[in-house]
């Protein structure tokens, strides 16, 4: 996971959110939801799980002031199944392939604004997303991998934090996307 691995541990900060975006019928496309399972109660972090409409969880996703919101889902960018990224808003094309009506984009714009908070997108590149297969064996890999990088920061972050907001909320030092 190197540069995107990189970019988590340069990013996340503060108070954070995970939002696992994604249809459980649909293959691949249940990344988002499946790394939510893996984080829930091993993490300090607020987990959402939002299914395949992000949209309807925004006002929940705001609550509390997070200093990060990160995005999860499965993303076509073109990269081998399995294959992870990290995209902060100004490295984020207006449309990836997703299975979503909301352009995560759009979202991820949309949080930066109203919430103020550092919005990036953790993509898992599917190899497919065939509704009522199961997950692909190089993604479900990702999201074990991803599952436990992030169990292990966002434990630790929390601790070596102490809580504390960042002196600049919103404002990340980790643009430019980062790729396994």
């Amino acid at each position: 996971m190197g540069a995107a691995a990189h970019m988590l541990e340069r990013c996340l900060a503060g108070e954070t959110v995970v939002i696992g975006i994604g249809n459980r019928w649909r293959g691949d496309d249940a990344a988002g939801p499946a790394l939510i399972d893996r984080l829930v109660g091993r993490v300090t972090a607020r987990c959402l799980d939002a299914g395949d409409a992000p949209e309807r969880h925004l006002g929940a996703a705001m609550a509390g002031a997070p200093d990060t919101i990160l995005l999860a889902d499965a993303v076509d960018f073109g990269g081998a199944p399995g294959q992870v990224a990290v995209f902060s808003g100004p490295d984020l094309p207006d449309r990836f392939g997703t299975t979503h009506d909301v352009p995560l984009g759009v979202l991820m714009r949309y949080l930066e604004a109203l919430s103020g908070a550092a919005v990036l997108l953790l993509g898992i590149q599917p190899a497919h997303t065939t509704f009522g297969a199961p997950m692909s064996a190089e993604v479900l890999a990702s999201v074990d991998l991803v599952g436990q990088m992030l169990s292990a920061r966002l434990r630790a972050g929390a601790a070596a934090e102490g809580g504390a907001r960042p002196e600049t909320p919103g404002q990340p030092t980790c643009e430019g996307g980062g790729s396994q």
